[in-house]
């Protein structure tokens, strides 16, 4: 096969007549260096009259290849065998300091790989010829020092899912098609801490009104202990989302949930979440049944938005909707007033949107929903207490969105929404 090695070299050696400048000079020439009165022309090293200075070529004897002086024998007349002939050992192989020294120090010509040459910076060339990178360090990177290192894709405590880099196990806690596990898919598309569950429909409910003057047995304290007592459980676990809303308020809406519950003669596990990020790594499907958002009215402008983004961006609120979750949000119109971009922020009511709401204290509401979930049992009319207000929209409701209590016997400004969220 040392004729087919032949033809290899001619070739390269062309190729490099195109790329290394078209001279009659020790300058064209990559690789091992003529001897004194020899110059370097493609293919050999040649006496300065032998080079051809039209076709940069040699013309006959005397190549030279960086030691001794050697023939130019054609071969079988063939230019190409002619061509790989000079420069040749006795053997046919291309002595070590010729034109076609071997790249990698050490290494015969026939050995060498014509493929691995400096800087080896390639996955099967990373650092050193033949150093391949295979799985955990599939990648050739710079080590900083002028030389190369196989590495993994992502640095710790990143690794790698699907072509990401990811935190373990943050990433996994809700993503529905790494759920638990890279790679693992859930058939209900629902992801809760790590763990694949079932769909239900779940349900939102937003309410205007603070509870403040609520008493027991009254509309409002039903409308609330509907919305709470959703869930088929007992206890039902709630979490509270208390982070900008009063110590006042927070008490006395935990009072009219026991009063509520006391009627059904079932109980309500409530626990306080403070922090934007005790709801985002807390709530599940697992551990609560409940997320219920106190009025923030005492929140810095923007928060009560920010907090729910924060929440929609992990997905948790919708992943826990879908699984059966009941989500709860109180508006009491008053303080900083932006309940209704935190039901916006965190697309608690879809497509139907609220651009405020107008408070109504004192006025009647009217139970339009009385076969709703929200609406049994809630007395109609009734009047609002302190802080009773409507939602300001333009949107009417769907057909998974309800409008249960408003500000008139005929529809109106909703008081009470109610979403129903397919699983």
């Amino acid at each position: 096969m040392k004729w087919l090695r032949a033809v290899q070299m001619v070739a390269l050696g062309l190729g490099l007549a195109y790329t290394l400048p078209l001279a009659c000079g020790s300058g064209g020439v990559v690789g091992g260096k003529c001897k004194d009165g020899f110059v370097a022309c493609p293919v050999a090293c040649v006496a300065e009259a032998k080079c051809d200075p039209d076709t940069h070529m040699p013309t006959g004897g005397g190549t030279n290849s960086g030691g001794g002086n050697t023939s130019t024998e054609a071969g079988n007349g063939s230019e190409v065998a002619g061509a790989a002939a000079q420069g040749q050992g006795g053997d046919g192989e291309l002595p070590d300091g010729g034109f076609f020294d071997s790249p990698v120090d050490g290494m015969g010509d026939a050995d060498a790989p014509l493929e691995c040459m400096p800087p080896f910076n390639t996955p099967s060339n990373c650092g050193a010829c033949g150093n391949k990178c295979v799985d955990p360090t599939p990648f050739c990177a710079s080590d900083g020092e002028g030389s190369f290192n196989c590495v993994p894709l992502c640095d710790p405590p990143l690794v790698e899912c699907n072509g990401r880099c990811v935190i373990v196990p943050d990433a996994y806690l809700s993503d529905p098609h790494n759920c638990g596990q890279c790679g693992k898919n859930c058939p209900s598309d629902i992801c809760q801490e790590g763990k694949c569950v079932g769909a239900r429909y779940g349900n939102v409910a937003a309410i205007c009104m603070d509870f403040n003057s609520a008493t027991k047995g009254s509309a409002p304290t039903t409308l609330l202990g509907n919305a709470i007592f959703a869930p088929a459980k007992n206890p039902v676990r709630v979490l509270a989302y208390t982070r900008g809303a009063t110590a006042a308020a927070v008490t006395r809406v935990h009072l009219v949930i026991s009063w509520a519950g006391e009627v059904r003669n079932r109980t309500a596990e409530i626990t306080e979440a403070k922090a934007v990020d005790t709801v985002t790594n807390n709530l599940n499907i697992n551990d609560y049944d409940v997320l219920l958002v106190h009025d923030l009215d005492q929140a810095q402008s923007g928060d009560p938005a920010a907090a729910a983004t924060t929440w929609e961006s992990t997905s948790v609120l919708s992943s826990f909707a879908r699984a059966g979750g009941v989500i709860v949000v109180i508006d009491g119109s008053d303080g900083t007033g932006e309940m209704h971009e935190l039901i916006n922020a965190g697309n608690l009511l879809g497509p139907l949107k609220l651009d405020g709401q107008t408070d109504i204290s004192g006025d009647q509401n009217w139970n339009n929903a009385p076969f709703d979930v929200l609406g049994v049992n809630v007395i109609s009319p009734f009047l609002g207490t302190s802080h009773t207000c409507v939602f300001d929209t333009s949107v009417k409701p769907g057909a998974d969105t309800i409008f249960v209590v408003t500000d008139d016997e005929n529809g109106g400004s909703p008081v009470a929404i109610h979403r129903v969220i397919a699983p």
